[in-house]
């Protein structure tokens, strides 16, 4: 009984000293790990603008919604996506994860500007607003507009 209770207690010591998340985060973000290949600068960046933006959504805009690919053997499809995956800023660096392929990361300039390269060839570029609404464009094999909407 004793050795339980002391096993218990060294538990609760451990958990207790074990490094707690900042209060300083706002809600719904969480801590991302800067990638190599995410764009802008580290230097140049608030966390002005963090928070989670969902509710958004992913239009084509690519001619005829069908590219035709290089030498013109099979052709590129560029569906509708409708809604947007959800979109994370912590500390000025922004993440979010399309097709559960292409993980997307860059820095928001103080004024809102924000550039987010996949590391694979596909870039976006867009602009936070004052009412907290990014719209920014997706450049890759397909060309897409996109609009996220922060949460409050």
């Amino acid at each position: 009984m004793k050795q339980s209770v002391l096993v218990g207690l060294s538990v609760l010591a451990l958990a207790a000293c074990t490094p707690q998340p900042s209060t300083q985060m706002r809600a719904g973000t969480q801590p991302i790990i800067p990638a190599a290949h995410a764009a802008g600068s580290p230097g140049n960046t608030t966390n002005g603008f963090d928070g989670t933006y969902t509710a958004g959504t992913i239009e084509t805009i690519s001619k005829g919604k069908e590219l035709d690919l290089a030498g013109g053997n099979a052709p590129i499809y560029c569906p509708n996506s409708g809604t947007a995956p959800p979109l994370t800023i912590h500390n000025g660096l922004a993440q979010f994860q399309a097709l559960n392929l292409y993980t997307f990361q860059g820095y928001v300039t103080p004024q809102g500007h924000l550039k987010m390269d996949s590391g694979k060839g596909q870039t976006i570029e867009g602009q936070i607003d004052d009412q907290g609404v990014l719209r920014a464009r997706g450049l890759g094999a397909c060309a897409y507009n996109a609009t996220w909407l922060r949460n409050v």
